[in-house]
C-alpha cells in the first residue's frame, strides 16, 4: 500500500479532495481496499485551506479515510515498517478535532470542526486561511492554552458566520452568554 496519510494521536487518515478524478484513489476506493484487508475505518468529511494559487478562497472540502490508534495493528500486519512510526507519535498527540466553543443563551456548546487530520502541521498562512487565528488578536488558536480557548464570536452582521476569538478576547465567551 503506498498512500499519503498523516498520523496523529487520533491515529492514521488519508486526505482525497472531492472530485479528485481519476488521478487519485478516491476514498471509497481506499476503503474498499483496507476493507479486503479487515482494517477498521471510518470515511468522515474533512476540509483542508485553500490552495495558493487558487482563485477560490473556499475551503477545500474533501473525504478523510480514517483509521483509529487502536486499530492500526490491523493495519501494521500489511506494513510492519508503520510500527515505528506508531511508537515515536506521543500519546498527547492531537487528535482528529479542533475543538471550540460556542456560548449560546442557554450553555456552552463544544463543536468539532471537520478539518483534515493534518491541521496541527499547517502553516500560519494555511491556518489563517481556515480561520484558525483570532479575528481580534491574531493568536494561533492551534495551540492548547486554557487562556486561550477558541470561542465561535460572529459579528452581530454576520450571525451565521464562523469567526473565532480567543478566550482572552472575549472573557471565556461571557461577553456574549
Amino acid at each position: 500500500m503506498n498512500a499519503s496519510a498523516v498520523l496523529c494521536g487520533g491515529g492514521l487518515a488519508l486526505w482525497r479532495e472531492e472530485g479528485c478524478g481519476e488521478w487519485k484513489a478516491t476514498a471509497a476506493a481506499i476503503a474498499e481496499d483496507l476493507a479486503l484487508l479487515d482494517v477498521p475505518h471510518d470515511i468522515v468529511r474533512a476540509f483542508r485551506y485553500p490552495l495558493a494559487k487558487s482563485r477560490d478562497k473556499r475551503p477545500r472540502r474533501g473525504e478523510e479515510v480514517r483509521i483509529d490508534r487502536e486499530d492500526l495493528t490491523y493495519l501494521v500486519r500489511w506494513m510492519p515498517s508503520l510500527q515505528t512510526h506508531i511508537d515515536q507519535t506521543p500519546e498527547d498527540a492531537p487528535g482528529w478535532a479542533f475543538i471550540m466553543f460556542e456560548p449560546r443563551p442557554e450553555s456552552m456548546a463544544i463543536i468539532h470542526l471537520a478539518l483534515a487530520a493534518d491541521w496541527p502541521r499547517w502553516t500560519d498562512k494555511q491556518a489563517a486561511a481556515m480561520g484558525l487565528m483570532c479575528a481580534d488578536c491574531g493568536y494561533d488558536l492551534r495551540n492548547v492554552d486554557d487562556d486561550h480557548c477558541p470561542y465561535n464570536i460572529p459579528l452581530p452582521e454576520q450571525p451565521k458566520k464562523r469567526r473565532l476569538v480567543c478566550g482572552s478576547c472575549c472573557s471565556n465567551g461571557a461577553d456574549v452568554l
